[in-house]
């Protein structure tokens, strides 16, 4: 019996390469995400969702946002309308078609870095942005929480993929259980578990909408910084 647990779990091997069908189909998406398949970009649905909550703060005039993993461009595009945007993007052969595609577009800036690391020097220089887009290529997580201090009262676009669909090896499950609790969490789990991140440093998270995309969950969350005596109802002595 304890055999056959032990087999259970183990992803079938494919007879020619050796890999699961899971390694497999994750390669292929992930080609498809270089090549900007809207299969798996979804960009109907982002842009759906980004204009229904940037039309409702406009009033706020232009915008300063802040793009991580911006892709080709078909966000920045329509960040673009709003304010000033800031796109980073590592892959080079991506990045030269994100250049292409918002070359027209005088309010983009566009660079050629790696997001995981230049977060933390615009954290360092106490950069403040109206709206992020935190749009990997795998798991947000390791943003978590200090995307936050980049926004003080603002909008936080977030994607998120399904961990089930994904392929959860000892290495992915730890990560999630590491930021989430669980190996696999649901997403109910996966929104608390960011607005506690959000209190990490004084930020009220709130979420207001959250979109089925198939293999992710496309999120916006409000943010506002918040006092922590007035939030606990504490008092500094």
């Amino acid at each position: 019996m304890k055999y056959i647990q032990s087999k259970l779990f183990e992803p079938i091997p494919n007879v020619n390469t050796g890999k699961s069908y899971r390694a497999i189909r994750h390669e292929i998406v992930r080609k498809k995400q270089i090549n900007n398949s809207n299969e798996v970009h979804h960009p109907t649905e982002k842009i759906t969702q980004a204009k229904s909550i940037l039309n409702e703060i406009c009033g706020w005039g232009d915008l300063s946002i802040l793009e991580l993993f911006a892709g080709h461009g078909n966000m920045t595009r329509i960040y673009a309308d709003y304010g000033e945007v800031l796109a980073f993007e590592y892959n080079k052969k991506v990045y030269k078609n994100l250049i292409e595609n918002t070359s027209d577009l005088m309010l983009v800036k566009c660079e050629n870095v790696n997001s995981y690391i230049e977060f933390h020097k615009l954290i360092a220089l106490k950069c403040k942005f109206d709206v992020i887009d935190l749009d990997p290529y795998g798991f947000p997580n390791r943003f978590l929480p200090d995307i936050f201090l980049l926004i003080k009262n603002g909008i936080l676009f977030l994607t998120m993929p399904k961990p089930y669909v994904n392929i959860l090896n000892g290495i992915t499950a730890t990560h999630l259980t590491a930021y989430f609790g669980m190996h696999n969490p649901p997403l109910e789990i996966i929104i608390e578990k960011i607005v506690t991140y959000g209190l990490c440093h004084w930020r009220k998270v709130e979420l207001i909408s959250c979109i089925d995309c198939g293999s992710i969950w496309r999120m916006a969350f409000n943010v506002q910084r918040v006092k922590a005596t007035e939030y606990t109802g504490v008092r500094n002595r």
